[in-house]
């Protein structure tokens, strides 16, 4: 068998054997077999998209959800389609339906699907080819108390930091010391300190996130307020919506006649994201009942600490007393670093 021409020169190839002779054509290996006079494909079909590099990690790389892939088969112009990776692992393939490839490698795959065109479309030595179009992006996920809750596509190297500046802003009500993370396909809940990691520069806990991990902040549970001073039933009170200070006098009995001071009325509030420290807003409740200055009618939070002086200037030592007593510790989880007047 004699190739006239060598492409571009003009010049013979010389002669073949009649076992076979190989050429290349437009970037492809084609096999020409003299003796039957069949023209196939090698089998290293051109990748396209974000490509397998090498053929160690077209053996290595195992198929996940939402990866694409394209299925060829040579001569056969109707098998030819990119098709995704559902979430059950499944792909519906070309004219042979459903095929389970999460978990397996390209070849693997490959050697599946040949199987398949053989005996469901009675293909003769199919020639088929499965790429990689497209990786699945690696996810994980932000919930609980966030501004933004949902999915956020990361990087390899991405941290525990990458999730909650993805979550926006701190909330109210988000117990940033009670954070956990689970880990793909893991019941177990490993907590994350995030205020020790956040405003603390603890970096301790700030571990690299893989693809499905959680990262929850959960809400604040201490939905309850304490009154206490000069009132009549000083206590703890469940927390409502929309509730104000003239709900929490109300509840604890009002004023105690000839010793409430109602005109220098504090309330303590934990600042949001800094456990353990607080601020003071002063409410002249006076004010409000005889001069309807609704400001002093002070909205309240979960956890608020209201403080109805007997005098002009509050009992120091008493009022440390109440912060420190045992009954405040174990309800509210401690007023920790508390500061009432400064240093």
């Amino acid at each position: 068998m004699e190739l006239t021409q060598r492409a571009g020169t003009g010049r013979p190839f010389g002669r073949v054997s009649k076992t076979s002779a190989a050429l290349v054509l437009a970037g492809s290996f084609l096999l020409i077999d003299s003796v039957y006079g069949n023209l196939n494909v090698l089998s290293g079909a051109l990748i396209c998209g974000p490509a397998i590099k090498d053929s160690g990690e077209r053996e290595s790389y195992r198929l996940q959800p939402e990866d694409v892939v394209r299925i060829k088969v040579f001569n056969q112009q109707q098998i030819d389609a990119e098709i995704p990776v559902g979430v059950d692992g499944m792909i519906s393939a070309p004219f042979v339906g459903g095929l389970k490839v999460e978990g397996k490698t390209l070849d693997e795959v490959q050697k599946d699907l040949l199987q398949m065109y053989k005996t469901q479309l009675k293909l003769r030595d199919p020639i088929v080819s499965v790429t990689i179009v497209a990786y699945r992006r690696l996810k994980a996920s932000v919930s609980g108390m966030v501004q933004r809750s949902g999915d956020v596509a990361i990087r390899p190297g991405d941290t525990i930091m990458t999730l909650f500046a993805a979550g926006g802003e701190v909330v109210d009500q988000s117990d940033l010391r009670r954070a956990t993370l689970r880990r793909r396909g893991s019941k177990e809940l490993i907590p994350i300190d995030l205020y020790a990691l956040h405003a603390q520069g603890d970096n301790s806990q700030n571990y690299e996130v893989k693809d499905g991990d959680n990262l929850d902040i959960p809400r604040e549970e201490r939905n309850r307020i304490l009154v206490l001073g000069a009132i009549k039933q000083p206590g703890m009170y469940p927390y409502r919506e929309t509730m104000r200070l003239s709900d929490a006098i109300g509840v604890a009995g009002g004023e105690i006649r000839y010793l409430s001071r109602f005109s220098k009325v504090f309330i303590l509030r934990e600042i949001i994201g800094q456990p353990g420290e607080y601020k003071r807003i002063d409410a002249d409740y006076v004010k409000f009942v005889k001069g309807n200055d609704f400001k002093q009618n002070v909205k309240l939070m979960p956890g608020d600490f209201i403080y109805v002086p007997e005098t002009n200037t509050p009992d120091a030592n008493q009022l440390q007393s109440y912060v420190n007593s045992a009954f405040i510790l174990n309800t509210f989880g401690g007023f920790f670093g508390l500061r009432l007047f400064g240093n």
